[in-house]
């Protein structure tokens, strides 16, 4: 067990958590990150791939004021995320740990470095500008990197500023990549490498997961009133995703015209923006938190009871990512995807390969319920009503049953009866 070949200020801090045993993933590559080698990791969102890294890191770096690691991750939010973390866990060791982020203040990041942090967590833009820019990024000394959320960093279109940022490292530099899925672009990388990459699994952490996977049929043109609906149910606080920006917002005014508590997050908004959003919704002062795929790498918030699929989700990694924000290190946890028929269909052939089963749900008076529950609560329902009748007719004289169009039609019926009437007495009178 990694508790064990840990540093006394690592151990103790663990200890002092009261973390459980160590997830599969975080015993799996220990020792592989221990002695330097270079892997592809691969395990379901939510299972402690952040410590999975830093522990073995850390518990080997040295605190000599030269930098000696990287990690690299997508966006600002992870990479605040893993730097909090790493913070955390480095200050016990006299380690010196530095966030750069792209969107943050160019110039005092680069001063910041002058404390000569021993680890550096980074998007790779922004790295790659301090060290184009500044002689205070000693990139030749870093001898391990790791790319979270590897499979995004790598894909296609990301990919340029990762392949600039290895030109300027060493050789013999080791690279780890972390990710929940392997996409077509890791592989490719694993067999043309130089070097050995192995490519290691931890399958036993999908049996820590506790996350039931839901659909609502729901038709494209109802599925605002369906999220509205949703915010009526007890305890409901979701990530609700998107795939446009501009469809995020349009729900987003519409459900605040109804005094639906929401916040957005999504790239077109500023780092504040984004950052209050985080933490109104962390402090469960939020029902929803519309997002783009943004928030679906690895972001971190604890207890997120609901994941919330509005569009449809046309890949399993993608719908395993976004999906991967709820039941987190064992913490129960429910996804929701509005569809309709063909787009259920469609669905559950996405996910067959991955073996994940839906199930129909259906919201009924407020709660979020399978068929068997809709019936029993219909039936309580029903029951409720016949003896409220019946108490009503034992209480009261039968009410009037004629409808209110009715009544009003025999209201004016009777009112030109007396019209009529009057305009009789007035004539005789003459």
């Amino acid at each position: 067990m990694i508790t064990e070949v840990l540093k006394t200020p690592l151990k103790e801090m663990w200890e002092q958590k009261a973390f459980p045993a160590p997830t599969a993933i975080q015993n799996r590559v220990f020792e592989p990150l221990n002695k330097g080698e270079s892997f592809i990791a691969i395990s379901p969102t939510g299972t402690g791939k952040t410590l999975a890294y830093l522990l073995p890191i850390l518990n080997k770096l040295e605190a000599n004021k030269e930098l000696q690691a990287l990690v690299i991750a997508p966006s600002q939010e992870l990479a605040k995320q893993i730097g909090t973390v790493a913070e955390e866990w480095a200050k016990p060791l006299g380690i010196k740990t530095q966030i750069i982020l792209g969107g943050a203040n160019f110039k005092r990041q680069q001063d910041a470095l002058k404390d000569k942090p021993e680890m550096i967590i980074a998007t790779p833009g922004r790295l790659l500008e301090l060290a184009s820019k500044s002689n205070k990024v000693k990139l030749h000394q870093v001898k391990t990197v790791v790319f979270d959320e590897a499979d995004y960093i790598w894909h296609r279109d990301n990919r340029q500023a990762a392949l600039d940022l290895q030109k300027k490292l060493m050789r013999d530099t080791n690279y780890v990549w972390f990710s929940a899925t392997v996409s077509d672009e890791l592989r490719q990388m694993m067999m043309e490498s130089e070097g050995a990459i192995q490519l290691l699994h931890s399958d036993t952490d999908h049996q820590t997961l506790n996350i039931e996977h839901h659909y609502l049929l729901t038709q494209n043109r109802q599925k605002l009133t369906q999220l509205k609906r949703l915010a009526q149910v007890e305890d409901m606080q979701a990530l609700v995703f998107f795939e446009q920006v501009n469809e995020l917002e349009s729900v987003a005014s519409r459900l605040i015209h109804d005094d639906i508590k929401v916040g957005l997050l999504h790239g077109q908004l500023n780092k504040l923006e984004r950052q209050t959003a985080l933490k109104l919704f962390a402090e469960k002062k939020l029902t929803y938190l519309l997002t783009t795929d943004v928030a679906s790498r690895g972001i971190d918030i604890a207890n997120v009871p609901f994941v919330i699929h509005y569009n449809r989700v046309s890949d399993a990694n993608t719908y395993l990512h976004r999906s991967g924000r709820t039941g987190r290190m064992g913490e129960y946890g429910q996804v929701i995807s509005l569809v309709n028929e063909q787009e259920h269909r469609d669905l559950e052939n996405i996910l067959s390969e991955k073996q994940i089963e839906l199930t129909e749900r259906f919201v009924y008076a407020a709660q979020f319920v399978d068929a068997t529950e809709r019936n029993m609560l219909a039936n309580e329902l029903f029951e409720d009503e016949d003896v409220v009748e019946v108490k009503r007719s034992k209480a009261a004289p039968a009410r009037n049953t004629t409808s209110a169009p009715q009544q009003a039609v025999k209201a004016k019926k009777k009112n030109r009866k007396r019209d009529t009437k009057n305009k009789g007495k007035r004539r005789t009178s003459n």
